[in-house]
């Protein structure tokens, strides 16, 4: 804990006036400027001290400045509590980027992002569920590179019968920046990737004063170890950027240029790392053996969270497009059979929309879920199950304007319609299903185990 030089009280980090605040007294101080009475010390200069908390399930490590706080439980595994381990010194980080985003702020970006995912539980809006979110500085690698040399692309340009297969070339000489990676093992890295990038100009020297108020992660992954991956993102950004430039692509003659690592041979080396904290404001939702993450960037406000539909909204929306279908095709004997595929096209396009707009509200902002194997399934064929809606909705069109000659096709029509919408939602549910019931990435470690308590 920082004292106030005024009156001996706990001083805490204002995110609103970015200064550290004595709730006893109501003075207000400048992290740096407590933290330079510290560094008069030159061993202190280069540690400080840090009250460190371990959770038993997982391994995950968390600290904090506070002495008197207590961590109630792990926020990354759900485990029911974590452990208090020692007071350690830690290597100070080069810079921190300060919350900017207050806690009310985060829960009104998450509200946001649950509501635009309309199939999600309302369980994940319950205002007691979105209380529990935490403040935690997330340890980063900032990368800087160089890139100088003479750099190859790949480039196409299609005519009508033929493609054309050019090798760009030219030099380069440049110097970047801020490239990041997060260094917690305990960090889903999709998750990260998610919520980044967050703007280094809000760079600040670190102080312990920052933390006051907030955990801090203890980061476990060595710079070295995302240096591929860094070069990669930086080989690829700087391909995009060079595939924007007529005098690259010859006056804007070469219409497409690879921009994937593989296909680019621009010459990086990492010339350094610099140590740096991010805030995060993260949540996780744990229910027997099912957990679901929730992270919002504490400088931008940007929302990774995984929203699982509810089964029940599921079940629901098929009993009443069940009910709609039978209640045209059986018990409106008065309705038209071209109106009843007409409207049942106009339902399977608008349902299979809802559908995948649904699924991608899932997939993309949370935590990698377009690679497991549920939505490699759900995704498989989608070019061919658009091609069916588009067709779907043509048959409507032309059945709303002609009267067929025999009723039991459009009937048939309608049923077949409605019978790839049912296909679907199986589908989706089958996802649904699969994401629920798969395991948090620290639950993969060796000897980690669930916390049922």
């Amino acid at each position: 804990m920082i004292h106030c030089p005024n009156c001996a009280a706990g001083l805490r980090f204002e995110i609103e006036s970015q200064q550290m605040l004595c709730d006893h007294c109501g003075s207000r101080f400048d992290p740096a400027a407590i933290d330079d009475k510290v560094k008069d010390d030159a061993k202190k200069a280069e540690m400080f001290d840090s009250y460190v908390y371990v959770c038993p399930s997982c391994g995950a490590e968390l600290m904090t400045t506070d002495e008197t706080d207590a961590i109630g439980f792990c926020p990354f595994c759900g485990g029911a509590s974590m452990l208090f381990d020692r007071v350690r010194q830690q290597w100070r980080p080069d810079y921190v980027i300060p919350f900017q985003i207050t806690k009310e702020q985060c829960k009104e970006q998450y509200v946001k992002a649950a509501k635009r995912s309309f199939m999600t539980s309302k369980k994940y809006r319950d205002p007691a569920l979105i209380e529990e979110f935490r403040g935690i500085y997330m340890p980063f690698w900032e990368y800087q590179a160089i890139q100088k040399g003479k750099y190859v692309l790949k480039g196409e340009t299609k005519g009508a019968f033929s493609i054309d297969k050019y090798e760009v070339t030219g030099d380069i000489d440049l110097t970047l920046d801020g490239y990041a990676h997060d260094a917690s093992m305990a960090f889903d890295d999709r998750i990260s990737e998610n919520i980044t990038p967050y703007d280094i100009s809000g760079h600040k020297p670190f102080a312990p004063g920052y933390l006051c108020g907030f955990y801090a992660d203890i980061g476990d992954a060595e710079d070295a170890h995302y240096h591929t991956k860094g070069k990669d993102c930086m080989e690829e950004d700087t391909a995009r950027l060079l595939s924007q430039d007529k005098s690259v692509t010859g006056g804007g003659k070469i219409k497409k240029i690879k921009v994937a690592p593989e296909d680019a041979n621009i010459p990086t080396a990492i010339t350094g790392a610099k140590r740096v904290l991010y805030p995060v404001w993260f949540m996780s939702y744990r229910n027997k053996n099912k957990i679901t993450y929730a992270a919002v960037n504490g400088q931008t406000g940007k929302v990774s969270a995984d929203f699982p539909a509810s089964p029940l909204k599921i079940v629901i929306a098929i009993l009443l497009l069940g009910a709609v279908l039978a209640g045209l095709s059986f018990f409106l004997p008065s309705v038209k059979a071209n109106i009843t595929l007409v409207i049942t096209a106009i339902l399977l396009a608008v349902g299979s929309g809802i559908l995948y707009a649904n699924y991608h509200a899932v997939v993309n902002p949370t935590t990698g879920l377009d690679q497991s194997e549920e939505a490699k399934r759900f995704e498989k064929h989608s070019a061919l199950r658009a091609l069916i809606v588009i067709a779907a909705v043509i048959i409507g069109v032309i059945a709303a304007i002609m009267d067929f000659a025999y009723n039991i096709w459009s009937y048939l029509l309608s049923f077949l319609l409605a019978g790839i919408l049912f296909w679907l939602m199986i589908l989706h549910i089958r996802f649904q299903v699969a994401i629920a019931k798969r395991r948090p990435p620290q639950f993969q470690k060796k000897g980690a185990e669930y916390d049922e308590k």
